[in-house]
């Protein structure tokens, strides 16, 4: 058994919120009685109503409502795996682990907030095979793959602390991503589009990038740039292990460091290419351009491979979460010897 949706289940906090509500409301009607007159008035004034059966009503629509709300979290059970050709591009996500990507103008932080998009991103892509470049002064790599979710958990946990060599070499990054690319190329195979994705703020320090988007020209992949940061400049956090913020980065002066988006480094890199630059900003990051960008690129069918396909079992969870509504709508409140 497994949730296709399990995001979905925090709709379950609707469900003490109504019980709340029910206990307020039995609460308000019986302190709107006690002030009509004495006990025994009110005793007779109430004797047809039965309020074992208000509770049950209640019961039933709070019932119901959890039934609901499993059943939109679509659980599906059993399955059988078959053989499935999905159509794809190839496209390898080069994302900048310098620890100027800490700078907090954009929320939480350009690194986070980079990572929270890519998976949005992911969520959305189909049959596409995505690589994954992680630079700073050095790089480590994830293969190009259609498991999303072996890439996001590749990721999830990264940080500058975790790259080996300090810096930010765009140009290294983008001759590694190029190199994924082109081992894939010459596996064979029909030509598909081919893709990188660099986000980063743009502030190369021991590279040559735009000689790297030249190659990737002349082997016709183009490369998507998104400038994450302020143009204005920003502080660089100096933060511990647990990732809480002690200081902000001196230079050797004892000056403070900041860091401000370079985008001509950028747009040079996407115009040589064919690509396109986009920069983010508190609001609007830029990666649904990006899709829209990709949905318009060639693709071709993958190798076959085995996909497990559930069967939905959410029908079981509606039909009594029904008859629950209904029979709350016709449950009568009164006792059974005074209707």
């Amino acid at each position: 058994m497994r949730l296709a949706h399990p995001q979905l289940l925090w709709l379950l906090l609707t469900v003490p919120a109504l019980v709340l509500a029910y206990v307020l409301a039995f609460t308000r009607r019986r302190r709107l009685l006690q002030q009509l007159g004495t006990a025994s008035l009110i005793g007779r004034m109430t004797a047809s109503t039965s309020v074992a059966r208000k509770a049950l009503r209640a019961a039933y629509l709070v019932t119901a409502v959890i039934l609901m709300v499993l059943a939109l979290s679509r659980p599906q059970a059993g399955g059988r795996a078959k053989l499935e050709r999905q159509r794809g591009l190839d496209l390898v996500v080069a994302l900048d682990f310098s620890k100027s990507m800490l700078a907090r103008d954009v929320y939480p932080s350009r690194l986070e907030r980079a990572k929270r998009e890519l998976e949005r991103l992911m969520d959305h892509l189909a049959g596409d095979r995505i690589g994954l470049v992680a630079f700073a002064g050095e790089t480590l790599t994830y293969p190009p793959t259609t498991d999303y979710a072996a890439v996001k958990l590749f990721w999830r946990d990264l940080g500058p602390v975790d790259m080996p060599v300090g810096g930010t070499a765009i140009g290294r990054a983008l001759k590694v991503a190029v190199d994924q690319l082109v081992r894939l190329r010459a596996k064979g195979g029909a030509t598909r589009a081919q893709v990188i994705l660099l986000l980063t703020d743009g502030e190369d320090t021991e590279s040559e990038p735009l000689a790297v988007a030249d190659e990737a020209a002349r082997l016709g992949i183009k490369v998507y740039t998104v400038g994450i940061g302020s143009r204005s400049g920003e502080l660089i956090p100096e933060v511990n292990e647990d990732g809480t913020v002690v200081g902000y980065i001196k230079d050797s002066e004892g000056k403070y460091v900041t860091s401000r988006l370079a985008e001509d480094t950028l747009s040079q890199i996407a115009l040589k290419t064919g690509g396109e630059y986009l920069r983010t900003d508190p609001k609007r990051f830029g990666v649904e351009a990006v899709e829209a960008s990709l949905m318009g690129l060639k693709r071709t069918e993958n190798d076959a491979r085995l996909v497990k396909q559930y069967d939905e079992v959410f029908e079981i969870l509606l039909l009594p979460a029904f008859l629950l509504l209904v029979g709350e709508a016709c449950a009568s409140e009164r006792k059974r010897g005074n209707r």
